[in-house]
């Protein structure tokens, strides 16, 4: 009988401890809000300087940037603010957590083949194709400054790419990712994006997350389909124009990659 009661007794407590356990990691899920930031069109992200990352949007014929920031909260997004081409022209955006002393990193994990986030997933013209600084021009529709944050790969492309000037063919050949920042926000913590003309503030709500495209992308009107080489009006290194394509077309036809923001892991934008 003591066997038995010592069983019930060991087996209640492992029993207790799985349910603290469970209600724990729901506290935690309940508590968490994080605010992410999704780039999409015509932009160029540098990484040069070691305390900000920066995005420039380009300002190209017949793209119109916008951003459209959402609240997200037991699954159901709801648009809480749209800043459109008007707003954005010309303008320094600051995105900045106050009192948060961490600097901008990039994520990398221990073997990328088996982590489609890992950020070297993101194209990287600088390192990637010429390995090289191209030192970017400063005539940026608007450039947007992340103070913090974390960046990471997403939506990596379902086909393969590769670069091609004329008849040189460069070694580059895999998929590619588009870059994701994302920015964890505590208890009386707030995200504060300066630059408008009306300051906009994220604030920390359990459970709650914040979703933030950037965008600049072509209007309906736009044949021309090299949209890659307006990145090489952007540099002032001459280099060979290496253009993407993909290595071999799936039957599902794979979203191309036409105009797709990309990193500058070298140069910096002021």
């Amino acid at each position: 009988m003591k066997k038995i009661y010592f069983l019930m007794v060991f087996f209640a407590v492992c029993f207790c401890v799985l349910m603290s356990n469970v209600n724990n990691s729901n506290v935690n899920a309940d508590a968490k809000c994080e605010v992410s930031f999704h780039f999409d069109g015509l932009q160029a992200i540098a990484f040069g300087d070691s305390k900000r990352v920066s995005d420039g949007i380009l300002d190209v014929h017949h793209h119109s940037p916008l951003i459209e920031v959402k609240e997200i909260k037991g699954g159901k997004e709801t648009i809480i603010r749209t800043i459109k081409a008007d707003e954005l022209k010309g303008k320094v955006l600051n995105v900045d957590v106050p009192n948060n002393q961490q600097q901008p990193k990039r994520y990398y994990s221990l073997d990328m083949s088996k982590d489609t986030q890992d950020f070297r997933w993101c194209l990287d013209i600088e390192n990637d194709l010429f390995q090289k600084q191209l030192y970017l021009k400063d005539n940026f529709f608007a450039k947007i400054h992340f103070n913090t944050g974390m960046f990471y790969a997403e939506r990596l492309t379902e086909n393969k790419y590769q670069f091609v000037a004329g008849t040189k063919v460069h070694n580059f050949k895999r998929e590619i990712g588009r870059p994701n920042g994302r920015m964890q926000l505590s208890k009386g913590q707030n995200l504060v994006i300066n630059g408008l003309d009306k300051a906009m503030t994220l604030t920390y709500q359990p459970g709650v997350s914040y979703s933030v495209d950037i965008t600049n992308l072509p209007t309906k009107d736009m044949m021309n389909m090299d949209h890659f080489a307006f990145y090489y009006d952007l540099v002032k290194t001459d280099v060979p124009k290496y253009m993407p394509m993909m290595v071999k077309k799936a039957s599902f036809a794979p979203h191309p990659m036409v105009c797709e923001s990309i990193i500058f892991g070298k140069s910096f934008i002021k």
